[in-house]
């Protein structure tokens, strides 16, 4: 669907998100990853994964994580249309410094998509972690998101392996990037 006319982003609250969000932020995290990568799976690998990685009892328990980082954006009406989703570091990144943490999702609605709201969830990150004292921040990102490598490499993210994720019986090859804060 063609964006009809550009999005003010001062319409959006950005806060952080609370228990009253859990099943709107599901919703949107089901929407998002689907919207992008749904093409690439049968329907059952799908499924299982987003009940698995994307369900209500996945978001439930880091909305309740007093260590992770959950921030939304929310339309006037409501609605939400971007989530930043950080942690403690769980990426397989050999020799990652104590306290470490990681970026684990920035997602943003396809008609909120190029109006700068990732670049803005990028930097929350980065204040996140630079006010843990974090010595450096991981992500991982699909090989062939390349929209999401470019904005990364804008903040100087490096490569410094790969992985597989599997998605069912699917297996993606991710990129595991670094930022030294």
């Amino acid at each position: 669907m063609a964006k009809t006319m550009p999005i003010n982003l001062t319409s959006l609250k950005v806060r952080d998100a609370g228990p009253g969000d859990l099943a709107a932020l599901t919703a949107l995290s089901q929407k998002t990853f689907t919207d992008k990568f749904g093409q690439l799976y049968n329907p059952e690998d799908l499924a299982a994964f987003l009940e698995e990685s994307h369900g209500m009892d996945a978001y439930r328990g880091y909305l309740t994580g007093p260590e992770n980082l959950v921030r939304v954006a929310e339309y006037g009406d409501g609605k939400l249309g971007a989530y930043l989703l950080c942690s403690p570091l769980s990426l397989p990144a050999e020799g990652a410094l104590p306290g470490a943490v990681e970026m684990k999702r920035l997602y943003v609605d396809t008609p909120l998509q190029g109006e700068g709201l990732g670049s803005r969830f990028v930097d929350e990150a980065l204040a996140w972690a630079r006010k843990r004292n974090a010595p450096e921040m991981y992500l991982s990102v699909f090989s062939e998101n390349f929209g999401a490598q470019r904005l990364y490499a804008r903040y100087g993210w490096e490569k410094v392996g790969e992985f597989i994720f599997p998605v069912g019986r699917h297996e993606d090859l991710e990129f595991l990037l670094r930022l030294k804060l």
